[in-house]
């Protein structure tokens, strides 16, 4: 997971990094409504990922530029299902500063929207309406927290993406107007400090300081979902992060040996950073 927050610009982000252990894809720009904000473009040379293709209407399973890691332990845990993807997700950002969200539609405020979160645009998904208020999902403890927001202060837009992540198969999987288009092994948390399961998003896409990306490779997704193990850690709230990890490459192939975060190799982040701020994740057994 990620550790504390080192707030100092970076390259095309302006943004600061915390650290634990680009913009939409243009093919996809026809057919999808514009995404609320564009994630930076990095340095990082661009690998082969493996995408799938259909040439009638069945889908072809995807595959993985990556050797396969080790298998998890027989006696582990038991995956869960694969949950069903929907086409698109709807994202929300609010239009004024300091919005205002209430535990119930048209209730008293409780808390209020970062103008800018991680130095870029605040964006959420949304997971609820209701008489002209939506339901949002916010990125503070509790996980999977969410508030609501009166509709008309926000800015609403769609997005075919969703990334879900299976800490018992050891896999991400990347998906597309609901078809999986790239899957890839992943390292994920120890059994004394996993990966945090439920509904997440990517809150935040970074360039990794120069001085980290021996540690971490040059891009991080930064999630909504925090560590239920670390309080604290180096500073910052146990926040959960989705990078490389160029110090020990093998740990990003099925291994359970972070402190929480999600460990990919350098294809991987390659296939996820295309998607918009505020995509859902899915973090499942």
């Amino acid at each position: 997971m990620l550790g504390g927050v080192r707030r100092s610009k970076v390259v095309l982000t302006a943004l600061a990094v915390i650290i634990l252990t680009s913009g939409p894809a243009p093919h996809h720009a026809a057919r999808r409504a514009p995404a609320l904000a564009a994630a930076p473009v990095t340095t990082a040379p661009v690998p082969t990922t493996v995408i799938t293709t259909t040439t009638t209407s069945t889908t072809v399973p995807p595959t993985s530029t990556v050797p396969p890691g080790p298998a998890p332990p027989a006696t582990a845990c038991v995956p869960d299902p694969v949950p069903s993807i929907p086409t698109s997700a709807e994202l929300a950002s609010p239009n004024i500063a300091g919005l205002g969200y209430s535990n119930t539609p048209g209730g008293a405020t409780v808390g209020r929207l970062p103008a800018s979160t991680w130095g870029g645009p605040t964006v959420r998904p949304v997971v609820g309406s209701q008489g002209g208020w939506v339901e949002i999902q916010l990125d503070s403890r509790p996980n999977g927290s969410t508030g609501w927001v009166p509709q008309q202060d926000v800015t609403e837009a769609l997005t075919g993406y969703q990334i879900v992540i299976s800490t018992c198969r050891r896999t991400l999987t990347l998906y597309d107007e609901g078809q999986p288009t790239f899957s890839s092994p992943v390292g994920v948390g120890s059994p004394s400090s996993p990966t945090p399961l439920g509904p997440s998003f990517v809150d935040a896409i970074v360039a990794t300081p120069r001085s980290q990306l021996y540690v971490y490779g040059p891009t991080v997704l930064i999630t909504a979902s925090h560590s239920n193990v670390y309080t604290d850690f180096d500073g910052g709230n146990g926040t959960v992060g989705i990078h490389e990890y160029p110090s020990d490459p093998a740990s990003t192939y099925g291994a359970d040996e972070s402190h929480g975060c999600v460990r990919v190799d350098p294809a991987t982040i390659h296939a996820i950073d295309v998607v918009p701020l505020g995509t859902p994740i899915d973090i499942i057994r």
